[in-house]
C-alpha cells in the first residue's frame, strides 16, 4: 500500500529502448535487488549495500525514481531519503523496434550474467546453509516435449505459482524465519531442435551441410 492507501501496481512491463538501458546499468540493477530485500533504503544504506558510494547510489537513486521503478517512501531529506520499490514485478516485452531489441538483448545479458554468477556463488557455499535450507535449494532438470502453445501454458502456470508469495516484497508481510529464496527459470530449446525444419524433413548431418540455415 502506499502512503494514501492506494495499492501499488503489481506488474510493469518495459519495451522502450531508452527504459531497458537505463536498466541495464549494473548499480541500478543492484539497488532495485537490494531494495527489494530490504523493503526500503536511503543512499547512505544502499552505499553499503551494494558497494558504490553514498553520492553515486543518490544519483542512480533519482534516476530510478524518474523512470518509475522507486518511489520515495516518506521521510528523511537528501541522501537519508527513504525509497522503495513503485511495482513488485518488472518484466521486459519484446518489440518490433530495432532499437528496443537490442536493448533488451543486453539487459538480458546482463542478468544472464549475474544469475549465473550468484548461482555458483551459491552453489560453493551451500553446505555451509542449514539442512532445511539444502533441502529445499538446487538445481532441478527436465525435458518436456510440447508444442510453442502447450509449453507457454505451462509457464503461465508455473508463474502463478511464483505469484504467491510477491506481497511479501513488503517485510512487514514476512513471517519469521523467512528467506530471500530466489528461483530463476531459462527455457530453451534444446540442439538441433531449435532450428526451422520443416514438417517431415530430416535433420540437417554432416552430408547436407548446404541444408542447413545461415549464421
Amino acid at each position: 500500500m502506499t502512503d494514501n492507501g492506494e495499492t501499488r501496481p503489481r506488474h510493469r512491463r518495459v519495451a522502450d529502448a531508452p527504459t531497458l538501458r537505463a536498466l541495464t546499468h549494473p548499480t541500478r540493477l543492484a539497488l532495485l535487488e537490494a531494495i527489494g530485500l530490504a523493503g526500503t533504503l536511503t543512499a547512505t544504506q544502499a552505499s553499503a549495500a551494494v558497494g558504490e558510494s553514498p553520492t553515486a547510489c543518490a544519483y542512480h537513486l533519482r534516476m530510478l525514481g524518474r523512470l518509475g521503478f522507486l518511489e520515495e517512501a516518506g521521510g528523511g531529506h537528501g541522501r537519508e531519503r527513504p525509497w522503495r520499490l513503485a511495482q513488485t514485478v518488472i518484466s521486459v516485452d519484446d518489440d518490433d523496434d530495432p532499437a528496443s531489441a537490442e536493448a533488451a538483448e543486453a539487459l538480458y545479458a546482463t542478468l544472464t550474467e549475474h544469475f549465473i554468477a550468484r548461482i555458483r556463488a551459491f552453489l560453493v557455499n551451500r553446505n555451509r546453509y542449514p539442512e532445511d535450507v539444502r533441502a529445499v535449494t538446487g538445481a532441478n532438470h527436465s525435458i518436456a516435449f510440447a508444442t510453442p502453445e502447450e509449453f507457454g501454458e505451462l509457464r503461465a502456470e508455473i508463474a502463478g505459482l511464483l505469484t504467491r508469495f510477491t506481497e511479501r516484497i513488503d517485510p512487514a508481510l514476512r513471517p519469521p524465519g523467512s528467506q530471500p529464496f530466489e528461483i530463476v527459470m531459462f527455457s530453451h530449446v534444446l540442439g538441433m531442435h531449435s532450428l526451422d525444419v520443416p514438417s517431415g524433413g530430416t535433420t540437417p548431418g554432416a552430408d547436407d551441410e548446404e541444408t542447413l540455415p545461415d549464421t
